[in-house]
């Protein structure tokens, strides 16, 4: 039911601009590696930069798909800190009011673009999205059917992602309005101990990469992790000064750099690698909440940066960013076509131009009326004033 105590809302906001900064450098780690060449023959045809600078910028290039994890991380602990809030402000989860509040942010544009993808095979025909992806999509599902099928050549592919993070918003409330303090540890440290059984299974069945990266409970880390931040935190920032939390966050930026030089965790074709997996999962999860914690009230310390407009507006419109991205390089494609380096640059900076813009319209015509819908039914703010 909508809230109407106004008593029990009066002061209760939860909002943070640093992780829709955040959120949107999420976003940027993906996009990067959508479009920055990671595969150094292609450095070897096109000598456009120094031999001994090409591993970093493969291994950064590889590294954004990380961006991945970090969205999973900062997404649970949100959930799970306003959730907690919640409890302690009417004394129990709405269940019912929690989904309602995901359902207006998630499906508008969710669900509209699953239509758009269906129908763009129509004027392209590289363009592939069979029955069984639309399918997985329909019922949150599109990640379990790229286990099996791989991932579709389609301006939708990304969203096998938004299907896990469904799936957490499903379980999760219900979970935690069920466990105590005490529980909500264990339960966590069950889940990382589930995801490392199942990555030493899938590993040792010599299942593809694609088995691994799309699976819920081999990439629960990340989420698991960012429970962990919100128990420890809850809504306050950690003690850290600006140099400490500049150290974190570079030594995370790092630890991802390493793991995407020495592992193949990107390789979803092939036989998913045994140390890549076992090791540098848990390490990519970890070092995503690691940039959590080196962000979270890191304008209060000197950070300022991380508050501003433009960066905190691009994180607002991060989720079309996201979904909008393929679309937008695809007609970059179409618009910008040639073998040159500059020409590549050029399709990279018109695709992401045309991401930006199409997340900036979604935004406003598309979900806004959904989100002011959204904000009948919170408990906690958290959403900007």
């Amino acid at each position: 039911m909508p809230t109407t105590n106004g008593e029990k809302l009066g002061g209760q906001r939860f909002y943070r601009p640093e992780l829709d900064t955040l959120r949107f450098f999420a976003f940027f780690g993906v996009f990067v590696f959508h479009v920055v060449p990671n595969d150094p023959q292609f450095y070897q045809a096109h000598p456009i930069l120094p031999h001994v600078v090409v591993p970093l910028v493969c291994a950064v290039a590889s590294a954004g798909a990380y961006g991945v994890d970090l969205f999973f991380a900062l997404s649970a602990y949100l959930i799970t800190t306003l959730l907690i809030r919640e409890e302690e402000v009417r004394g129990s989860i709405d269940t019912g009011a929690f989904y309602v509040r995901r359902i207006l942010r998630i499906w508008p544009l969710y669900f509209s673009f699953i239509a758009v993808a269906a129908l763009v095979p129509v004027w392209d025909r590289t363009q592939h999205l069979g029955w069984p992806f639309v399918a997985g999509y329909l019922l949150l599902s599109g990640n379990w059917v790229y286990v099996f099928l791989g991932m579709p050549h389609s301006i939708a592919s990304p969203l096998w992602s938004v299907s896990i993070e469904e799936q957490f918003y499903l379980v999760w409330p219900l979970a935690l309005r069920r466990l105590s303090r005490r529980q909500l540890v264990f339960a966590v440290i069950g889940l990382l101990v589930l995801a490392n059984m199942v990555r030493v299974f899938l590993v040792y069945s010599h299942v593809l990469g694609a088995a691994v990266e799309y699976n819920t409970l081999a990439r629960i880390d990340a989420i698991a992790f960012g429970v962990l931040v919100a128990y420890f935190l809850g809504s306050e920032a950690p003690t850290l000064s600006l140099l400490s939390r500049t150290a974190l966050a570079i030594a995370c930026l790092g630890l991802w750099c390493i793991v995407a030089a020495h592992t193949d965790l990107n390789a979803q074709t092939e036989v998913a690698p045994v140390m890549g997996t076992l090791l540098g999962r848990p390490l990519v999860a970890l070092a995503a909440a690691g940039l959590l914690v080196a962000v979270i009230g890191a304008p209060a310390v000197g950070a300022r940066a991380l508050t501003a407009s433009w960066l905190t507006y691009l994180g607002r419109i991060s989720y079309g960013l996201y979904v909008y991205h393929a679309a937008g390089l695809l007609l970059a494609w179409h618009l910008i076509r040639g073998n040159s380096v500059k020409i590549y640059a050029a399709y990279a900076l018109t695709g992401l131009g045309l991401t930006v813009l199409f997340s900036a319209l979604s935004y406003r015509l598309l979900e806004s009326p959904f989100l002011k819908m959204k904000e009948r039914f919170a408990i906690v703010r958290s959403r900007p004033v």
